[in-house]
């Protein structure tokens, strides 16, 4: 299974584009989906493999930050950590 988190594109040039990861930015293929400049995007493997909804963007955004939290609530919860 492979879990992604979306990118939004900063830059699209040629065959590739720059995908911003809340301040990772990346350089990844465009060959298997057509993408602009603001789309938000999963990446595998240094490929664009899908454009988002960005309301489906934003969710999984979501989602990934309520995981963080209770990964750090977990930990806070466990003594001697």
């Amino acid at each position: 299974m492979c879990v992604a988190y979306p990118g939004t594109v900063i830059e699209v040039k040629d065959h590739s584009a720059i995908v911003d990861f809340t301040g990772t930015k990346v350089e990844a293929l465009t060959g298997l989906e057509d993408v602009k400049k603001g789309d938000r995007v999963l990446v595998h493997a240094g490929c664009v493999i899908r454009v988002m909804p960005e309301e489906e963007a934003d969710e999984t955004e979501e989602i990934f930050r309520e995981l963080a939290s209770l990964t750090v609530e977990d930990m806070k919860e466990r003594p001697g950590r």
